[in-house]
């Protein structure tokens, strides 16, 4: 039998005087009940203010929940949610039908990929022409896994799923005792847009979340000095859900990464 229950996009609007609105989240209403499911909103806010935000996104997730896990009607729930906290507004009602758990799940999974989730890389994005040329450097040193093998091999993957569902990949990854990921960003053109950054640093943060705080999460970005300053807010974001950053254009930093990959091919530490 299908339930129907009706839900809501979250937005979030950090500043005022500048109008920029991102949707963070959804709302379900589930029989007197809400399931409020927040994603990828502190990456977003983060992004636009270069602040922390996943404090208040918490405390505004526990609010909602004590407002309107009282029975009220979902109708009355929304006109509620209005008075939770100025950064956050609900965009209306929506509906959906779901038969069983997974089914929920399923259904609720589709909606954030479609609404609220950063977008997918498209397939012409996937090889950027910083990882070809990572790729080419670590196949030179006999370093880079071929296609049949994968992690347990000890070689460097390409392209390592860290949350399928969410379409997170590493660009690189190694386990050799302890999970090496890096993520890259190729900053040599004169657009980029910051949620590319902002999506890069997401694998980064889900690593840990995967792989335990025992994971080396390694930023690698390629920019030419006259637009390092220009793309001062793309390589902040990436260095802050990094341990370690490696500009591949300049020689002393790449060889440090490399370095760094190579050591670790050799260790089980």
């Amino acid at each position: 039998m299908d339930h129907t229950y009706k839900y809501s996009v979250l937005t979030a609007t950090p500043d005022r005087r500048r109008g920029e609105r991102v949707n963070v989240g959804i709302v379900v209403f589930r029989d007197g009940k809400t399931d409020v499911r927040l994603v990828q909103a502190a990456f977003k806010l983060k992004a636009l203010t270069r602040e922390n935000w996943e404090s208040r996104l918490e405390a505004i997730r526990d609010r909602i929940v004590r407002l309107c896990d009282n029975g009220d009607t979902p109708e009355a729930c929304l006109e509620r949610l209005a008075l939770v906290d100025p950064l956050i507004a609900p965009t209306g009602m929506g509906m959906l039908s779901a038969h069983g758990g997974s089914d929920y799940e399923r259904t609720v999974g589709e909606i954030l990929e479609s609404l609220v989730l950063l977008p997918k890389p498209r397939p012409t994005d996937a090889v950027s022409r910083i990882n070809t040329e990572i790729a080419k450097t670590f196949r030179k040193a006999k370093a880079l896994a071929k296609p049949e093998q994968g992690l347990k091999d000890g070689k460097i993957v390409r392209f390592l799923p860290i949350a399928p569902n969410e379409g997170l990949l590493a660009d690189f990854a190694l386990r050799n005792g302890r999970m090496h990921i890096a993520s890259t960003l190729d900053l040599r053109k004169q657009s980029v847009r910051l949620d590319e950054a902002a999506l890069k640093s997401i694998v980064l943060d889900k690593s840990r979340e995967v792989y335990g705080k025992s994971v080396r999460r390694i930023g690698v970005y390629a920019v030419e000095p006259d637009l390092k300053k220009h793309f001062s807010h793309h390589i902040e974001l990436l260095s802050d859900y990094a341990d370690e950053t490696y500009n591949w254009l300049d020689q002393t930093k790449r060889n440090r990464f490399l370095r760094t990959m190579y050591d670790a091919l050799h260790s089980h530490s």
